[in-house]
């Protein structure tokens, strides 16, 4: 799917105030500025990682650029972001619940 295609998928989602798509520019593997379009609530994880374990978000996205395949950037740092809180949930470790997110500004 193209950035575009993307785009339009996300779109045509029911939209709340969690799943209005936002979009941000980041710098690719390249050191580009590319366009990321997610989900506002992936934005607020995305929030939740730095402030709870200091992740440093611009390497994280350019980890997500190097391995993205026939995905688009935003496709693969949802993909990605998506398996981190499903895999912090199965094992475990601390993870923020739908109210939290809510009250992260970004």
């Amino acid at each position: 799917m193209n950035q575009y295609r993307f785009e339009e998928y996300l779109r045509s989602q029911s939209v709340t105030d969690r799943t209005q798509a936002v979009g941000r520019f980041v710098k690719n593997a390249f050191g580009v500025d590319e366009k990321v379009v997610l989900p506002l609530s992936y934005w607020r994880y995305c929030e939740w990682l730095v402030q709870t374990y200091d992740v440093n978000l611009e390497q994280y996205f350019i980890d997500c650029d190097l391995e993205r395949g026939d995905w688009t950037l935003s496709e693969n740092i949802m993909h990605w972001l998506h398996h981190d809180l499903r895999d912090r949930q199965e094992s475990g470790q601390p993870f923020p619940e739908a109210d939290e997110l809510d009250r992260i500004q970004i």
